[in-house]
């Protein structure tokens, strides 16, 4: 029998799928897990026992959702987004400044704020101190905080548009009343709705070219109109009243596109001749109009108030050249919005719309006629299927995620100026996602696949000319298998994706990709006593070290369902005293004189919980009339649900001297377990087997807590036989830190099966 001691001294590949039970081919293989619960794998090796979670504040009713607002790294606010509300929190604490919350009433109800597959249906965009909100059913609204304390959310009134393509039916044209004011709008067949009140309409003339040119020395009168391109404008002073000759256009062309101006400076005609050089023109439109329709009498009957002046055409004869707004309560409202070369992008369906440049809320299509660089931009994902766009990020091109594919927009010449003439959008995969926002980590752009159950991370390759994505997945598939509904990245203190699944269980992803250097995806599952994770944040924490989780976590208490919102605690840092330790969920602390009456745990009301007493574990208690009390007293208590941490080794290949030790006869003898600032747990072949750890030494004083382990234990005897398949298995029931390095089984296989 060939005896081996093997070091399990790595476990960055976090929980793998029992699919991979057989791949000892893998280098991962030997980082990995069999069962992997409550534990972060460190992208340094160890793995470390997750931080409990800290009760923050019920939330307010029904099913809600989190967002941050983050106005700079030392700035941040997290929203809780529920039926009809926004409440904010800051601090770690509800903003209640004199004790009331700070409260925000919205149109969202909870249809609205969650979609039929269990998804946040809200996004935003923010810059500084206003957020923009979508949704396909509303329209857009912006969050506005104007100080510390004070937020107000108002309706969104985009100027010039975004209008949709123009009619191409010239049997349906519209007349107006009026070229200003407020107009009667008649249309020759049934064309108006209910839902056109509110919104801008446009009509543009039917032939610009029914005006005359503008030209140099043409005589003119007073009230002549002349056209400069599309833009047309009408003659309103002549000269020098005295001047009884003929008054002729100059030779300075007009371009201006408002109030009036001269072609000319009015000095007389040459050769003696009667008259002056010169006329004044005003501009009156650029061969379109906007009214904004103000009322339905019926489907051809309309009134409204004229935005941009209206074509005299429009009003003699009508025009067949109208267009609906691109974004409408009929048609739907944008559903996802980005900030992109300096302009405020909103997306529905395949349909893109971008602002004026450095002009957010207008969608000027040109410019007294004429598209211009920074003119607003219209453009359709022009793709074989109809697919929707479910998420949008902003990076050097404008990355669209639809159900279907994935699309890049940006310039035609990378040198140039995104604009109407200089914009494309180009289909480059097709994996299709689902409608999460997607995180960013290190420049790629990692977002949930359509059906939910993979994680894909998408980053340009420059060998290839072309984004390539890889399934972060492809060794623990069945971490996903219920389906995301939730996702964010924290980056500090560890780099971690969460994400939360639709059976509660909250699911985090250590990832590192430095090319060359790293290569870390561990998913580590998190399951939570009484606990289902519904929303998942992040924003910095108060004291700029790092980032906080927020959870919106669902549970029963005393016969009833309750939802809290909840903060992710770090593990106890390196520096941090042993009292400090914090690993219950749903938690408080106590700080004070010592007490054994610990009260304030009205939201743990018939549960039973846990107590760490100045570092040391105390026994369960049930919370009885919101308060517990201790065996013995303690001045710094922290108190909440279980969270028991559990992990076990993939099968151990320790080889043998004929091959594999993977099927033959193999014995455990002992187990030395390498730990740092730990405390606790039991060590055994099978979760129902253990053997617990003793950390407690004879020349420690009794009725206090042990101090915290680091090192080598002794030699742990093994309580398992002979087997085919042995596993390490560790847990650790009591709320105290845990920070697993390595461990070094004795282990002797049988050459023969």
């Amino acid at each position: 029998m060939a005896k081996e001691t093997p070091i399990l001294q790595t476990f960055d590949g976090g929980e793998m799928s029992p699919l991979m039970g057989g791949r000892t081919d893998l280098a991962k293989y030997f980082n990995s897990c069999s069962v992997l619960q409550n534990f972060l794998p460190l992208v340094q090796g160890p793995l470390v026992r997750r931080g409990g979670t800290q009760f923050i504040h019920p939330v307010k009713a029904g099913r809600a959702w989190l967002l941050r607002f983050q106005v700079s790294e030392r700035v941040s606010y997290m929203l809780e987004i529920g039926p009809y509300y926004i409440r904010f929190y800051t601090a770690r604490g509800l903003l209640a400044p004199g004790g009331v919350p700070v409260e925000v009433a919205t149109p969202y109800s909870a249809e609205d704020l969650t979609d039929g597959n269990g998804l946040f249906a809200l996004r935003a965009v923010q810059s500084a101190d206003t957020m923009y909100l979508f949704h396909a059913r509303h329209q857009p609204r912006k969050l506005l905080r104007t100080t510390e304390t004070t937020f107000s959310l108002a309706t969104v009134e985009f100027a010039n548009g975004p209008f949709d393509d123009p009619n191409t039916d010239k049997n349906v044209s519209v007349r107006s009343s009026a070229t200003t004011g407020q107009v009667d709008l008649t249309a020759s067949a049934g064309l108006f709705q209910s839902w056109h009140v509110g919104h801008l309409f446009m009509i543009e003339t039917d032939d610009i070219a029914s005006v005359r040119p503008w030209g140099v020395y043409q005589e003119v009168a007073v009230g002549d109109y002349r056209r400069v391109d599309n833009r047309v404008y009408i003659c309103t002073a002549i000269g020098p009243d005295d001047d009884e000759g003929p008054q002729v256009t100059g030779n300075v062309t007009p371009i201006h596109t408002e109030g009036k101006a001269w072609d000319g400076d009015g000095k007389p005609l040459p050769n003696d001749q009667r008259g002056s050089i010169g006329v004044e023109w005003q501009f009156l439109h650029a061969g379109y109009g906007i009214v904004k329709i103000e009322g339905v009498n019926s489907d051809t009957q309309a009134v409204g108030s004229v935005v941009d002046r209206l074509p005299n055409d429009v009003v003699a004869q009508g025009s067949w050249k109208w267009a609906n707004p691109l974004f409408t309560s009929q048609s739907g409202f944008p559903e996802h919005g980005a900030f992109w070369r300096n302009r405020l992008v909103l997306v529905r369906g395949r349909k893109i719309a971008m602002s004026v440049t450095g002009d957010f809320e207008n969608f000027e299509a040109k410019s007294a006629g004429e598209v211009e660089t920074d003119s607003a931009i219209i453009q359709t994902l022009n793709a074989r299927q109809i697919n929707r766009a479910v998420w949008v990020v902003e990076s050097d091109e404008l990355i669209i995620g639809t159900d279907g594919d994935e699309w890049l927009v940006g310039p035609i010449q990378g040198s140039q100026a995104v604009g109407p003439a200089n914009v494309r959008a180009e289909r480059r995969t097709s994996y299709g996602s689902r409608s999460i926002v997607p995180v960013e980590v290190g420049g790629r752009i990692l977002f949930i696949q359509a059906s939910g159950q993979k994680l894909r991370d998408y980053v340009f390759d420059y060998d290839t000319n072309n984004y390539a994505s890889n399934d972060t997945t492809k060794l623990a598939e069945h971490i996903l298998r219920a389906g995301a509904i939730d996702l964010t990245y924290q980056q500090e203190p560890d780099s971690i994706i969460w994400v939360a699944r639709a059976d509660g269980v909250l699911v985090g992803c250590t990832y590192d990709q430095e090319p060359g250097r790293s290569d870390v995806y561990a998913w580590h599952p998190h399951p939570m006593v009484n606990g289902w994770v519904e929303s998942v944040e992040t924003m910095p924490a108060p004291n700029g070290m790092g980032s906080d989780l927020w959870l919106i976590v669902r549970r029963e208490i005393n016969g009833k369902t309750v939802r809290y919102v909840e903060l992710l605690r770090n593990p106890l840092g390196s520096q941090e005293d042993h009292t400090e330790a914090f690993y219950v969920d749903c938690g408080l602390t106590y700080r004070g004189p010592e007490a054994t009456t610990i009260s304030g745990l009205e939201h743990l009301e018939g549960q039973t919980v846990q107590a760490l007493v100045d570092g040391a574990a105390s026994p369960d208690r049930v919370v009885t009339n919101g308060s517990i009390d201790l065996q013995y007293p303690g001045s710094v208590v922290h108190v909440g649900l279980p969270a028991p941490c559990v992990m076990a080794s993939m099968g151990v290949e320790a080889g043998a001297t004929n091959g594999t030790a993977q099927g033959k006869i193999k014995r455990i003898t002992n187990v030395i377990v390498r730990m740092h600032r730990s405390l606790g747990g039991n060590l055994g072949p099978s979760p129902d087997n253990l053997e617990t750890l003793n950390f407690r030494r004879p020349s420690q004083r009794m009725n206090n807590p042990p101090p915290l382990y680091s090192g080598d234990s002794e030699p742990i005897p093994w309580r398992g036989g002979y087997e085919r398949s042995a596993k390490i298995w560790y847990t650790n029931d009591q709320p105290l830190p845990v920070t697993l390095l390595a461990l070094m089984p004795v282990v002797g296989t049988q050459d023969d099966r």
